[in-house]
């Protein structure tokens, strides 16, 4: 199998594709990779494969029976806010007007977001648009954040954006997890925004 310029070895890597073939079930690009734990072959920011544009509420896969995001897939809430996921099946981008509102949270997904592939004790489950703009309380808005981030910095620039919005102001946001190797845990993030006709505003946070 390819992958990216890369050659892997269905057999060394351990992809039970016969099993699901004699079931009768195709497994596609996506579930192979995400189920062998490949991960990302070409760095943090999902090499350099297209993504597959797909319907929202077709964002999911299984992995090993538990539910997650396909790899590789493009995918636009009904409030606009458009994500991305690399070879790993994490959210690489989000971008969209935020839009102020509110959103049901899930806890059991905030409780286990990354659970098994790099969350820490001190983690949040935590919304990368947040509820109070229409955000998912799902697994396709949610990355295990820093409690101490997720409660501090990142919650004051929420409320700068939400002041924005109730003085009838737009604001545009981007959001860029950045990961290390496999992990579903981000190192940083990198957000970029603006509020209405201003410029760029750029921030980086440690997580």
């Amino acid at each position: 199998m390819w992958c990216g310029t890369k050659k892997v070895s269905v057999a060394k890597s351990g992809i039970k594709v016969a099993s699901e073939l004699k079931n009768g079930k195709a497994l596609t690009e996506s579930e192979i990779i995400a189920s062998s734990g490949i991960g990302n072959l070409k760095g943090t920011k999902g090499g350099a494969e297209a993504a597959e544009k797909v319907k929202y509420g077709e964002q999911y896969t299984k992995v090993n029976g538990k539910k997650a995001l396909k790899s590789n897939v493009e995918y636009v809430t009904e409030e606009g806010y458009k994500y991305a996921t690399d070879s790993s099946g994490r959210i690489s981008t989000v971008e969209g007007s935020l839009d102020a509102g509110k959103a049901k949270r899930n806890a059991y997904a905030q409780r286990t977001v990354g659970k098994d592939n790099g969350r820490l004790n001190t983690d949040d489950g935590g919304h990368l648009i947040a509820s109070i703009f229409k955000g998912s309380g799902e697994l396709d808005n949610l990355v295990p954040m820093d409690a101490t981030l997720n409660r501090g910095d990142w919650k004051t620039m929420e409320s700068s954006w939400a002041k924005a919005l109730d003085n009838g102001k737009t604001v545009d946001v981007k959001i860029e997890p950045i990961y290390s190797g496999t992990s579903q845990r981000p190192t940083s993030f990198k957000v970029k925004y603006k509020v209405d006709n201003g410029r760029w505003i750029k921030e980086t946070f440690t997580n």
